[in-house]
């Protein structure tokens, strides 16, 4: 049996008001890196809700919008929705305004093997347009600053925030 390959995740429901996320099993995102970690002197706080976050708020309105519900739900079942976790790891960074100021946010992300996302996302953007290519398929398991995260909606913000890719 291969430990990496997560269930298959069935249509989650969608609402266009919040961003389109899979929920992860918990109980099967375990690392080896306990409840807080330390990386380049950033302690981080392991996260208790893992998911993947299809589209964003934005990119969920935008779709809904233009296609409805009913054809993104056909569009997701047409797809094998089985995640396989990489053991493949990256360290993130952003500096989010505030209202007094900047808080600083850090993510240690996973990278996920999902071809349904990227087949979705491209269908997504040939009917949508370029803004929703290039997904990012991964979960964040540690987190400081942001509780819910950094948010990499593709793979020129991924460029931007990473630090560093970190290995276990």
């Amino acid at each position: 049996m291969d430990e990496t390959r997560l269930p298959a995740i069935p249509w989650p429901g969608f609402s266009p008001e919040r961003a389109f996320v899979l929920p992860l099993p918990a109980g099967r995102m375990a690392t080896s890196l306990g409840d807080m970690c330390e990386i380049d002197g950033v302690r981080l706080r392991r996260k208790s809700e893992f998911h993947v976050t299809v589209l964003s708020q934005d990119m969920s309105r935008a779709a809904a919008a233009d296609l409805g519900e009913s054809a993104l739900r056909a569009l997701y079942e047409s797809l094998a929705w089985t995640p396989r976790r990489t053991g493949c790891y990256a360290l993130l960074h952003k500096a989010k305004p505030t209202d007094t100021g900047t808080l600083d946010c850090w993510s240690l992300i996973e990278h996920l093997d999902l071809p349904a996302m990227h087949a979705f996302r491209g269908e997504l953007a040939r009917q949508l347009g370029p803004t929703l290519a290039d997904p990012v398929p991964h979960v964040t398991h540690y987190v400081r600053g942001d509780p819910n995260g950094i948010g990499v909606p593709d793979a020129r913000a991924l460029a931007s925030l990473r630090v560093r890719e970190v290995m276990p």
